[in-house]
Parts: C-alpha cells; structure tokens; sequence
C-alpha cells in the first residue's frame, strides 16, 4: 500500500510531507520529526492517509506531555533561569570621545 505524511501548521493547509510504502515506516518517521518539532517549540499536525482515506493522526501538543516528563530536569533549570532577566543596556553605548552626561540638568545651572 501506498501511505501519504501530510503536514500541517496551526490552522494552515495540508501539504504532503512524504510517502511511505510501509505503515511502520510512516510511523518511525512522524515520531522523529515529532521529537524534533518539540525540540524547537513548533504545533504541527501528522496525518498518515492511505489514499484518502485517514489512517492516523500525531498532534504535538498531544505528545508534549509524554516528552515534558521525560525531560523534567531541562524543564526545571529553564523556569529557575526565567526569574532574572536584565535589561540589555544598562549603560547606554556611546561612541569614543563623548562625555558621560552631555545634556546639562536643571538643577546643575541653578548651583553656578
């Protein structure tokens, strides 16, 4: 028999993926593409079709859960890191040969 992958993201179209002529190759091939899909954060939807017919479908969101809990410490040492985030320029980048304040306040021509 010949089986069609079918690939498809949030709520866009079907687009063949690849064709199998064995179901457990089809198989073996969404659940790679599923943990690499999982990897990089992505919703994409398999569906195995056997002419038109559907034969079985593999959501990544569904099977989020089953890699969440084989990857509980990676998960973990992200959500401790998530607390502190600085700010990208705490000093503001000035090129060579300026002074640090140019811009003369109020309150410092009041006390000349």
């Amino acid at each position: 028999m010949l089986y069609q992958v079918k690939k498809q993201y949030g709520r866009g179209s079907e687009t063949i993926f690849a064709k199998f002529n064995d179901l457990t190759d089809a198989n073996l091939f969404i659940k790679s593409k599923l943990a690499a899909d999982l990897a990089v954060n992505e919703k994409v939807i398999y569906r195995i079709y056997e002419g038109v017919d559907l034969v079985e479908e593999f959501n990544s969101e569904s099977s989020n859960l089953t890699a969440a809990q084989s990857s509980g410490s990676r998960s973990q040492s992200q959500a401790s890191a998530a607390g502190f985030r600085p700010t990208p320029f705490n000093a503001t980048p000035r090129p060579t040969g300026t002074p640090p304040k140019w811009v003369k306040e109020n309150d410092e021509e009041e006390k000349k």
